[in-house]
């Protein structure tokens, strides 16, 4: 019997897991999860004993902001760029110069907790690398939530190591911050003083002009018609707009030279592109950083390391042709400085050329003074300017201040044997809960009763509860029969039987007596037994009921019913000798009532040729005359053709599922084999069926229903009128 074999989808139909399988798979490895829990738990403590203990060092380092930029503007340009800002310092502190200039300070390429080694050479720029990248790793540096506090904070196994790095860490940021500002602040001062020589020299050339104007007419007093007036007007208004104009044009220019002779000066921030570009930045320095820590930890072959070159790379490219764009802009800003400055001269120039065409020398002398007061003005803005050095690479004013320094640390920051317990005992419950997964969906046997239907979709007559430990708690003598229909016959094991009873009962049959088959899947799942306790309650109900053992390889019923040794004949002589009646075979059951059995006796050697040679279809019509119900209990169906052979000669099937044991795919393959019988009536008797989930009707859980001791005095076999006795038993 061959079966095709489960697509992918009904695999993951079958497999699928709802709340109450989660619920039972806790409950049924929740002890394996604890478990792995508490051993990961104390392998974590364990390691963390045995590791060396490690300090930190922490500094603080202010960020003052002296600009419009509030940390309120929440959502806002102004936290936006504070924010960037103060990534940007945080990345700077990070940087693999900042690092390489800490280490020559402090040579701790020779320290013994360190670099440990004196003959590393940082001037090799592969054993600098190296160091660099242990520092790093070490080193960290973030703000403090809600603050305009950076933390630096350095890991050493050194307390007073950790607190030296740290205050020579802030010290050389601040030395390289300061001098990176004075160094631009100089160039743009250095470009300034040539525009301001240069302009010097125009005063006192206009100041002479002015004097000898003065010289030559003798009266500064003299008065000029309407039209002089307005000429000169405009000619002073046009001089005082051209001061703020060549003001930003000088700005402007300085800027972009900046830019242009240091690739790595900061951007003003009303260039386009500005922000996008010192976000960029912020990025690639990070992703700097984080290349530096993934080949100091994992080596240069690692797979996550080559990609994250890779996006270094992308991003260096990004930020050239966006620096590219930005200096277009900054190019763009001094051209139209330029425009604008030049349209105010030609107009200055034309109005000149109009007053000298048409005004007296006191015209000339008023514009000539005009020129002489915006050239000073502007050379005094200038001055005004780089004096107190507001002039800055086109930066805004920030200050970077120490908030306190680092002390020596007396506590231990690593291992944290608390928090490492906790992540042990997680990581143990998280390798628990994977190996439960695969267990659980790599496992092919029925766990519920809705597997059970999904696998073989026939009604489910009966599902009997769980009560071997029940029975085993009993201490039975070996005179008892232990089955539970007799031992107990209020208990929940007996009810399920009495409803397999009753939904037997309840099917429409076409003959007056019935003949029933039980079989299963495989060994140990339970048909034997379902046989056994359904002969009993079918008997007490004052109906006659035979069962006959048609197991003829592996037989039970006698054995279970403690029946004696017997030289009266059983099925297989019965079978296999034509002379033998079938009341011959039959025997009595003394302890229960119209319960009569046929047992096996002898084990042939041919059993599927026996079953069908004719004679078991005579024993069945005899019995039909004779017997209100008659049970065969069959093989397994799936290991031989017996169960088959017996099957067509039945009215009803009953096929015995044992949670737990019983498979899906061999549910699966039984459900082929019963589709060969279309007119016959079949079921699913679950057995084994776990407390929890056992309920009937209202009562919920049977035992809290029930009652462990299964409804107390007087209802135990041989204990009086609540077991189930023949007249011949209780005298």
């Amino acid at each position: 019997m061959t079966t095709n074999p489960p697509t992918t989808a009904t695999k993951f139909t079958e497999n699928s897991i709802h709340l109450s399988d989660i619920i039972r798979i806790l409950r049924k490895y929740g002890l394996y999860l604890l478990g792995l829990m508490i051993l990961g738990g104390t392998l974590a403590t364990i390691w963390a004993k045995f590791q060396a203990p490690q300090y930190d060092a922490v500094a603080m380092v202010h960020l003052d902001q002296h600009s419009s930029i509030s940390l309120s503007s929440v959502g806002g340009e102004g936290g936006d760029e504070y924010g960037l800002k103060m990534q940007t310092e945080i990345i700077g502190f990070q940087s693999p110069n900042i690092a390489e200039l800490t280490i020559r300070k402090l040579d701790l390429q020779k320290h013994p907790l360190f670099g440990g080694a004196d003959n590393i050479n940082l001037d090799n720029p592969q054993q600098r690398d190296l160091l660099v990248r242990r520092f790093l790793g070490s080193l960290s540096v973030t703000q403090v939530p809600k603050s305009e506090l950076l933390s630096i904070r350095f890991r050493s196994s050194s307390p007073a190591l950790a607190a030296s790095v740290v205050n020579t860490l802030v010290d050389v940021y601040f030395e390289q911050s300061f001098a990176q500002r004075y160094k631009s602040t100089q160039d743009i001062t250095g470009y300034l003083t040539v525009r301001m020589d240069s302009l010097k020299q125009k005063i006192q050339t206009e100041q002479n002009d002015l004097l000898n104007s003065e010289a030559k007419l003798g009266i500064l007093s003299q008065s000029a018609n309407s039209q002089t007036s307005l000429l000169v007007n405009e000619t002073t208004g046009l001089l005082g707009e051209r001061v703020k104009i060549q003001g930003d044009r000088y700005l402007a220019e300085a800027e972009y030279q900046n830019m242009r002779d240091h690739p790595d000066a900061s951007v003003p921030p009303d260039i386009p592109s500005a922000g996008g570009l010192m976000g960029l930045q912020a990025q690639l320095a990070n992703a700097q950083s984080q290349v530096a820590a993934l080949e100091d930890r994992y080596g240069p072959n690692y797979l996550p390391l080559q990609q994250a070159k890779a996006q270094v790379e992308s991003l260096k490219k990004s930020v050239d042709e966006l620096r590219q764009t930005v200096l277009k802009g900054a190019a763009e800003n001094l051209e139209r400085a330029q425009k604008a400055e030049q349209s105010i001269t030609d107009r200055l120039q034309a109005l000149q050329q109009e007053a000298e065409s048409r005004s007296p020398d006191t015209v000339r002398y008023e514009i000539l003074k005009s020129q002489y007061v915006s050239d000073q003005t502007l050379y005094n803005v200038l001055l005004t300017a780089m004096g107190t050095g507001a002039i800055q690479a086109g930066m805004q004013s920030q200050e970077l201040n120490r908030f306190t320094a680092a002390e020596v640390p007396g506590i231990k920051a690593y291992p944290n044997v608390a928090a490492d317990t906790m992540a042990g005992a997680a990581g143990g419950l998280m390798i628990a809960l994977v190996i439960v997964g695969i267990i659980v969906l790599n496992s092919d046997t029925v766990q519920t009763v809705d597997q059970v239907e999904e696998g073989l979709p026939l009604p489910v007559l009966a599902s009997v509860p769980e009560y071997k430990e029940d029975l085993a708690a009993m201490r039975l003598s070996d005179d008892v029969l232990p089955l539970v229909t007799l031992l107990a016959p209020r208990s929940a094991g007996t009810e399920a039987y009495r409803l397999l009873r009753t939904a037997i009962t309840l099917m429409p049959v076409s003959q007056k007596h019935r003949v029933i088959s039980l079989t299963s899947c495989g060994p140990g799942e339970g048909k034997s037994t379902t046989a056994l306790n359904l002969a009993v309650v079918l008997a007490t109900q004052s109906k006659r009921v035979l069962l006959i053992d048609a197991d003829l390889r592996k037989p039970t019923i006698a054995q279970r019913l403690k029946m004696p040794a017997t030289d009266q004949p059983g099925l297989s002589r019965f079978l296999s000798d034509v002379t033998v009646r079938p009341e011959e075979c039959v025997q009595k059951v003394p302890e229960v009532a119209g319960l009569d059995v046929i047992p096996v006796q002898e084990v042939p050697p041919f059993p599927s040729e026996l079953l069908g040679q004719g004679r078991l279809e005579e024993l069945l019509a005899w019995s039909r005359d004779y017997y209100d119900y008659v049970l065969i209990d069959t093989p397994p169906v799936l290991l031989v053709t017996d169960a088959l052979i017996i099957a067509s000669h039945c009215d009803t099937l009953l096929v015995v599922v044992r949670i737990g044991v019983a498979q899906k795919r061999a549910l699966r393959r039984i459900r082929q084999d019963l589709a060969k019988y279309p007119g016959k009536q079949t079921g699913i008797v679950v057995n084994a069926l776990p407390h929890a989930d056992t309920y009937y009707g209202g009562y919920g859980n049977y035992r809290k229903y029930y009652g462990k001791g299964y409804g107390g005095g007087g209802t135990y076999y041989g204990s009086g009128s609540g077991g189930y006795l023949s007249s011949a038993k209780k005298k």
